[in-house]
């Protein structure tokens, strides 16, 4: 009988750590774009959308044509290592730009902007929204 309570004992042990350390699972997230003509002004707009799983938000409309940003530029654009997912469009001398990251159960989404007048330097990265996973 004692056998068996020392045995039990150590099972459940077991089974604790192995919870214990298993990390909560990352969601696999990406950008995707839908990219309009020119407008009358000559201006070329792109939705925005982020998909995970088998879902798709649309997170915003920007001025140009939207592209991936590729994860060797994330430091150089302050961007974290953690990120998802990065994308931006550049048009006219300004531009929009996105990340996002996983926290616990949701999935935020970062803006940032850069224009050729700004007098100081960066993204301006700022909480943009938040989506529940």
């Amino acid at each position: 009988m004692k056998n068996l309570f020392l045995c039990s004992f150590l099972m459940l042990s077991l089974v604790h750590l192995t919870f214990a350390q298993t990390k909560p699972s990352t969601t696999s997230a990406k950008f995707t774009f839908k990219t309009y003509p020119e407008d009358e002004n000559g201006t070329p707009h792109s939705d925005i959308f982020i998909s995970f799983g088998k879902k798709i938000a649309k997170i915003d409309k920007v001025a140009g044509n939207a592209d991936i940003t590729d994860p060797s530029l994330y430091a150089e654009n302050k961007i974290p290592k953690n990120a998802l997912a990065a994308c931006g469009s550049w048009w006219a001398g300004a531009g929009d730009y996105y990340y996002v990251i996983q926290e616990k159960n949701k999935l935020v989404i970062f803006k940032g902007w850069q224009a050729e007048e700004q007098t100081d330097r960066g993204y301006h990265w700022k909480r943009y929204k938040s989506i529940q996973l």
